[in-house]
Order: C-alpha cells, then structure tokens, then sequence
C-alpha cells in the first residue's frame, strides 16, 4: 500500500501502522509537508498576480479529503485556468524561473489538447501541469472549464483562496483520469481519494450529485468508463445502493471478464508486469465508448504525420 499512496497516508487509511517502520511513516509526512509548501509558494504567487486558477487532483483532494493535508504524497501540482488566462500564467512563473521540460511521448507526439507538457520549477520541486479543459477529451464535450470554475470550492485548511473542483467535479474527474491510466497501478490514488469522498458522502450531508453526473458522462460519451471506475470501487467495499441504476450497472461479456483482470491486478497489488496488450484491450472494452476510441486513434495518426510537442508555441519559459 505505502508504494502507492506514501507511508504517511497508511496508518490513517488502514487504522494501523501495518508493519512500516515509525521512521519511514515520518520520513513520508515530512516529504509530503515539502511538496506541499512549495506548491503553496507556487499558488502564493500566482494569487498575489491575480491570475485565477483551481486546484485539481492531488493537491485539492489533500485538503478535500485528508484530516491533515500532509498524509497524502503530492506529484504534480495540477492547476486549471481559464484559456484567456494561459499566456498570463506562463509568463508570470517564467519570470521566477519555471521552464517547460519536454517529456517522452509515443511516435504520435503529445496527444492531449487539455494541458501541456510539465511547467518545473528552476529547482524540479514543483512539476506544474497546466490544465485548459477540466482532463482530456471527451471530458470537455460534457463539462466546462467556465462550469468547474463557478461551482469551486474553497479548501479546507488551506492558507490561500486557491479553490478546489466541487464534489461531483472531483468524482468525475477521479474516474476520467482512472480511465486515462487505463485502471492500471497509476489509478489507485485516485481510486483511494474517490472512496474517501464516497465515504464522507456517506458520513454526512449528500454532495455528489449522482443524476446530473450520470447525464453529463452520457451526453459526453464516456458513461462505460464511469460504470466501470464505480464497479471498481464496489469490489472493493464502496456501497453504490444510492446510485442510479445506469451507473450500479456493471460490464458484461468481454468487458466483464477484462474487468475481472483488472480487478485480478489489483488485489494482487500489481504483482504482474502491464504489459501493451493489457492498454489496448482495455481502451477497446474498458476506458472509452466506441466513438472515442476512434477519435483517439485518429487523433494518434495525425500525430504520426505532425506529432504535436505539448509545449504552447511562443510563450515564455519554452
């Protein structure tokens, strides 16, 4: 468990040390206290710049869902802001140093058109993901970037204004960027952070809005994905009663039994290498409807003749 979510996180999540070593569990809070500092300097002066942003994934759920934000490890920090805001942004945290670094990337290039390739820090402590669209398509089709800035929540506990997505956002979020890592061993934290938020839905006043998500995933075409991330969730001992039937509904015939292996893998903690076949099935059966899987391709073929860098053309800091 520590090797996914960090040994901080474990004695909270299971209600006991689970064999790590009090030195480990420390070292890991201590980690996690850095990481979150200098997000926080980085969000410190984007807002004295007034350049409006939310906090996404990582970084929001460690105030949403964490008793204390330093349990949970952060990777990048991923920040979404307005397309008018873009070129703003970029200039202001060039000027403090932050330079786009290019990644690896398939033959195709860089595919996503939600966010670029990683914004760092002139010390790599802060990995900036830059987001346009709220996760890549066919999530925009549905939601907006203008929706999830007027429903933002401000963080519990967090020293600034910078909100976080509202709790239907951030669910469908967790599901979309699950599907993106084709429910492979780089789902769990969002898998962990999607229970956590299924159990304080349960412990308190009811936030996510389970109609509008099911109608939002249908018209956007990516309701399979959302099916399957919940059944997911079920096997492992999230309580679905309340739901919707459409989204209770689990998989069957292939995407079913490619559902099992999935489920195979992580109840074996990945113990079995991933391999090319396992991401193809599962975006054939698991991770996107029929229309988007010949999108993506499509996409993926255009990017063979005019691969795409991820790095926006002209601003400062390329």
């Amino acid at each position: 468990m520590a090797a996914f979510t960090g040994a901080a996180a474990v004695p909270w999540l299971l209600g006991e040390p689970a064999g790590l070593e009090p030195e480990a569990i420390e070292r890991s809070r201590l980690l996690n206290r850095f990481a979150r500092a200098r997000r926080e300097d980085c969000l410190a002066a984007i807002e004295a710049a007034g350049v409006p942003v939310v906090a996404l994934k990582g970084f929001a759920s460690a105030f949403q869902l964490y008793p204390d934000p330093d349990l949970r490890v952060m990777g990048d920090l991923d920040l979404l802001v307005r397309p008018r805001d873009r070129d703003r942004l970029i200039a202001l945290l060039a000027a403090e140093g932050y330079a786009f670094q290019a990644t690896p990337t398939g033959p195709w290039g860089f595919t996503s058109t939600a966010s670029y390739q990683p914004f760092v820090s002139a010390d790599g402590a802060v990995n900036l993901d830059i987001h346009v669209a709220p996760d890549c398509a066919p999530v925009p089709a549905s939601l907006s970037t203008e929706r999830v800035f007027a429903e933002a929540r401000p963080l519990p506990g967090c020293r600034l204004a910078v909100p976080g997505p509202s709790p239907t956002h951030a669910f469908l979020l967790f599901a979309s960027n699950a599907a993106k890592d084709k429910f492979g061993r780089w789902a769990v934290k969002k898998a962990i952070d999607a229970l956590l938020l299924l159990r304080r839905e349960r412990e308190a006043a009811p936030e996510i809005e389970w109609d509008w998500l099911a109608g939002t995933a249908r018209r956007g075409r990516y309701l399979k994905p959302l099916r399957v991330f919940l059944a997911l969730l079920a096997r492992f001992g999230a309580d679905l009663s309340a739901l919707p039937a459409e989204l209770r509904r689990p998989p069957g015939g292939l995407a079913g039994r490619e559902l099992e292996r999935v489920l195979a893998d992580w109840a074996g903690f990945f113990a079995r290498e991933e391999g090319f076949g396992d991401y193809l099935r599962r975006e054939l059966l698991l991770t996107a409807e029929p229309p988007v899987v010949l999108a993506n391709n499509w996409a993926r073929l255009k990017g063979l003749l005019r691969p795409r860098s991820g790095i926006p053309e002209g601003p400062p800091g390329a």
